[in-house]
């Protein structure tokens, strides 16, 4: 079994939508009156789907063709105006129009390849919003505490694990593994990712011509601190 595919599969399973994400994104789309959203990296949909409930229209972009198609036809069991179409981040040319908000979420940001490349994709979320939220580990963190083990995550189907091997050309090797207790199966796979930390981050969206607006550590809007979760950022132009 192909693990990105496996992992498409069980994505909902392992990433439950949960209430301060859903409290979340419904306060962060009434403060910025956002009528449309332009979801990037959007995995399964969970969050597109759940923001087209609020009446506003929502494109959803992943680079995974089975996640994208796992989340259109989430859209029509639900009846949601929500669509979906397969688009890399770095590269958004063929998507038409613009938007009021683009979100990045879920530590899509990190898969970038460097410095340079992150600026572009900054760059090119401008062109198709004026607001932005973002969200990704806090990098801060992993690297502050040479993280090499991300909590395992078990249900009542598998076991998924996450590992950090540090590079030396400063990336991370981000191991995945998911075990499948019943039938003794395991399928494994390797991104690299690059550690956006928070300074990092703030001189990208500087130079790329984002305001900050809002800063936090976690989705219940607890202030960042070196030792917090995540990073989520919202900014406007």
């Amino acid at each position: 079994m192909d693990f990105y595919r496996a992992l498409s599969e069980y994505y909902d399973e392992l990433f439950p939508l949960k209430e301060p994400q859903k409290l979340f994104l419904h306060d962060y789309l009434k403060q910025e009156a956002l009528t449309s959203v332009l979801d990037i990296g959007c995995g399964t949909g969970t969050f597109a789907l759940e923001i087209s409930r609020k009446d506003v229209r929502v494109l959803g972009v992943d680079l995974s063709e089975e996640m994208v198609e796992i989340s259109k036809e989430k859209a029509r069991e639900r009846g949601s105006g929500a669509t979906f179409a397969k688009a890399d981040m770095r590269d958004l040319r063929e998507i038409q129009g613009e938007f009021d908000g683009v979100l990045c979420l879920g530590n899509t940001l990190a898969h970038v390849s460097g410095e340079a490349e992150l600026n572009q994709v900054l760059a090119q979320f401008r062109e198709k919003g004026t607001r932005l939220l973002l969200q990704t580990v806090n990098y801060d963190r992993i690297l502050a505490d040479h993280v090499q083990e991300l909590p395992v995550i078990k249900t009542a189907q598998l076991t998924f694990y996450r590992y950090y091997t540090y590079r030396e050309d400063g990336k991370l090797d981000f191991s995945m593994k998911i075990e499948f207790p019943e039938t003794k199966q395991v399928v494994s796979g390797v991104n690299i990712l690059f550690p956006i930390t928070s300074d990092l981050l703030k001189k990208a969206m500087q130079e790329t011509g984002w305001k900050i607006s809002g800063w936090w550590g976690s989705y219940d809007k607890a202030p960042w601190t070196e030792s917090s979760p995540a990073t989520i950022v919202a900014a406007s132009v």
